[in-house]
C-alpha cells in the first residue's frame, strides 16, 4: 500500500468532497491517510473525518501560524482531544515558521515547547512544521532527543537535511520533490537513509508536477511523489512503497495498518 502521511481533508477543496477524495485515493492504492488538525476549530472537523472512515487517521496540533491566537484553555483542550481520540497517531503539526508575517517568534517557541512536552508526556510522535527556522528548531529539539519526529514537507538545504537526519528525524517529501526548481529537495531524497523517509501530499497544496494543472491536490497524487523518489534513489517503485509504508508504521505505530 501507499500512505499519505500528511494531508488536510478538512480544508476547502477537499472537505466538501471528502468521500470522493478518499475513494480516489483508495482506488490509486493509497490505503491510509493521516489528516492533520491545525487549530482548535479544525481539530473538531479532523476528528469527525477520521472517525467516519477506516482509511483515515489523525494528528492534532497547533500550527505556528495560529500560535498568536491560542489561549491556555485551547492547549488544555488539545491534550484532552489527543487522549480521547482513538485514531490519533501523532501530535502536530507544530513547530516554527519565520516566513512572512507569522506569529511572533517568542510565542511560536513557547507553544512549540509546550506541544513537545505534551507529546513527551503522552508518548506520541511529533509532526514538525519548520520553515526558515531550522537552526532554532534543531536547538529546541535537542532538549527532546527521546521524541520520535518527522520533518514534514522538507524544503531545506542538503546541510539542513543532514542535521535533521543526525538528530534522528524522518523527512517527509511532498510534490515539491517533483519541481524543477527544487534541486536541494531531490538531493535530500537521495541522501536520506532508507528507513527515514515518508511520503505525503500536504494536500490541498503542492500538486506534483504530473498533475500540476490540478489546483487542488489530493491524497491520490502521492503516487507521483513515490515515483519521483524511486527515480532519485534508483530503486523500483515497489521498493519505495514497501519502505515508505514500513517507515510510517515505525513512526506512527502498527495501528495505522491494522485491519
Amino acid at each position: 500500500m501507499l500512505i499519505d502521511t500528511h494531508c488536510h481533508l478538512t480544508y476547502a477543496g477537499l472537505y466538501e468532497h471528502q468521500q470522493e477524495v478518499i475513494h480516489r485515493a483508495v482506488a490509486a492504492g493509497v490505503q491510509r491517510m493521516i489528516t492533520i488538525g491545525t487549530h482548535p476549530a479544525d481539530h473538531i472537523l479532523a476528528r469527525q473525518v477520521a472517525q467516519a472512515d477506516p482509511h483515515v487517521f489523525l494528528a492534532l496540533g497547533i500550527h505556528p501560524h495560529h500560535a498568536g491566537e491560542i489561549a491556555p484553555a485551547d492547549v488544555a483542550h488539545l491534550e484532552m482531544s489527543i487522549k480521547s481520540s482513538s485514531k490519533l497517531v501523532a501530535v502536530g503539526e507544530c513547530g516554527l515558521d519565520y516566513h512572512g508575517n507569522s506569529s511572533p517568534i517568542h510565542v511560536q517557541k513557547t507553544l512549540f515547547r509546550t506541544q513537545l512536552e505534551m507529546a513527551q508526556r503522552l508518548g506520541k510522535p511529533v509532526i514538525l512544521h519548520v520553515r526558515d527556522a531550522h537552526q532554532d528548531a534543531l536547538e529546541i529539539m535537542a532538549d527532546f532527543r527521546d521524541l520520535k519526529c518527522v520533518l514534514h514537507c522538507f524544503t531545506g538545504t542538503v546541510h539542513e537535511a543532514a542535521c535533521w537526519i543526525e538528530h534522528g528525524a524522518y523527512l517527509g517529501f511532498t510534490g515539491i520533490v517533483t519541481y524543477k526548481n527544487a534541486p536541494f529537495v531531490r538531493q535530500a531524497a537521495k541522501l536520506v537513509p532508507e528507513d527515514r523517509f515518508l511520503l505525503e501530499t500536504d494536500s490541498p497544496y503542492l500538486s506534483p508536477q504530473p498533475v500540476r494543472k490540478f489546483k487542488i491536490n489530493e491524497p491520490a497524487h502521492v503516487v507521483h511523489v513515490a515515483d519521483q523518489l524511486a527515480c532519485e534513489r534508483e530503486v523500483s517503485i515497489s521498493e519505495i512503497r514497501r519502505l515508505s509504508t514500513a517507515n510510517a508504521v515505525s513512526l506512527f505505530g502498527a495501528a495505522l495498518i491494522a485491519d
